[in-house]
């Protein structure tokens, strides 16, 4: 293929080749060419490039289950590029290592009380997490593909449409250039060049519970409640707090954005845990997966199963308008909302039936770092969509 135009029919075959691996693998060159619709000519040249650019890692020859010749596949390799995810959140800072067959790699955390520091600080605090995961990295041989940062804010866009944080009512943050932070504390331990990505933690989640053929509505988030419709070619819209933040009860309780009556006063981490006489923290679900506020519903507290049954009727009204316009396939409540398990899942269903045809209610497969690990793979997606840019990167 020569010219601008063989150039496109390259570039989009190496990407839908490049998808498949990632979604199949590990997979034989004709089942490529079968799910590709193209000649297996064609698939074994453009595997050969993605081999040869450390995307794609041959696996040898396997005999298959039934008969027929021999047959080599193929997998995402595990030694090629990765994504490095950053989340900052009241009480701590988390990172983690993600390569192209979604596999964590490493993990690291630091306790900090994010609250009492400026958001430069409270950035800063993460340096010794970049250091170690960059080290992990580089040690192991590997290019790091970005950094994405996972962060509960209100979002606002630039000129260009990039993501700009306009408030972490969590952190008591406004108008801060997360990105451009990040950046200076990727400089200081000399990881030059590298790109950085902000978003909210519940994209970034969403981002790595969702696929599949069908768009779902994601509602979840750790600190604030947030929604996403993913899935389903809906592609990824809105950030975190546009739904926590959103008045559903007027004259209500104060929040920390300024409104009164906002879904997060109801439903978020801080209001519950408030209710039950709690300390708002992220810790204990990031290190042993337990919810606090769950076990103390579990346990009979009185107080926190009113709070719980007043954050699933707040957030069923808060979803009524939202699933009536997008009529989704389904609901995944994600995040702390699914740790809470049939404590919300169960009234949440029964006041969303009381309003109208309610699709089905699931719970999130991925535990607290849900967030972190689409955060990682978020840069990650942009080396599968458009290898030969990969390729081409100087």
């Amino acid at each position: 293929m020569t010219g601008a135009g063989g150039q496109t029919v390259r570039q989009h075959n190496l990407a839908l080749l490049m998808r498949l691996i990632c979604d199949f693998a590990p997979a034989t060159r004709v089942e490529l060419a079968e799910r590709a619709g193209l000649t297996k000519v064609t698939v074994t040249n453009l595997v050969a490039e993605l081999v040869d650019a450390g995307l794609v890692h041959d696996l040898g020859v396997t005999q298959r289950g039934g008969p027929g010749r021999p047959a080599s596949r193929v997998a995402p390799d595990p030694l090629g590029p990765v994504g490095i995810g950053l989340q900052v959140e009241v009480d701590h800072v988390a990172g983690c290592v993600v390569d192209l067959s979604g596999r964590v790699r490493r993990r690291e955390l630091r306790r900090a009380d994010i609250r009492r520091l400026s958001p430069a600080e409270g950035v800063r605090a993460a340096r010794p997490v970049l250091r170690r995961l960059f080290d992990h990295a580089t040690t192991a041989g590997q290019l790091v593909a970005g950094i994405g940062v996972s962060v509960p804010a209100l979002f606002t866009r630039d000129r260009d449409g990039q993501p700009l944080v306009r408030a972490v009512p969590a952190l008591g943050w406004g108008d801060v250039d997360v990105r451009g932070l990040v950046a200076a504390e990727l400089d200081a331990i000399g990881a030059l060049g590298v790109g950085v990505r902000v978003g909210g933690s519940v994209r970034f989640a969403a981002q790595a519970e969702c696929g599949g053929d069908g768009a779902v509505l994601y509602v979840g988030g750790e600190a604030e409640v947030g929604a996403v419709l993913a899935g389903g070619g809906a592609g990824h819209r809105g950030e975190p707090g546009s739904l926590g933040h959103v008045p559903v009860r007027p004259g209500g309780r104060g929040c920390p954005c300024g409104r009164t009556g906002c879904l997060d006063r109801y439903a978020g981490r801080a209001a519950m845990a408030e209710a039950a006489r709690l300390p708002e923290t992220a810790l204990p679900r990031l290190l042993s997966g337990t919810e606090p506020f769950a076990e103390r519903v579990f346990e009979g507290d009185a107080a926190a199963g009113r709070a719980a049954a007043e954050a699933a009727r707040t957030l069923a009204d808060a979803l009524a308008a939202p699933l009536a316009v997008l009529d989704p396939a389904a609901i995944v409540l994600g995040g702390r909302l699914a740790a809470l398990g049939e404590v919300v899942l169960e009234p949440l269903g029964d006041r969303l039936a009381e309003q109208h045809t309610c699709p089905p209610l699931h719970a999130g497969r991925l535990g607290p770092d849900a967030a972190l690990r689409g955060a990682a793979w978020s840069v990650l997606a942009d080396v599968v969509a458009d290898p030969l840019g990969w390729f081409e990167k100087p």
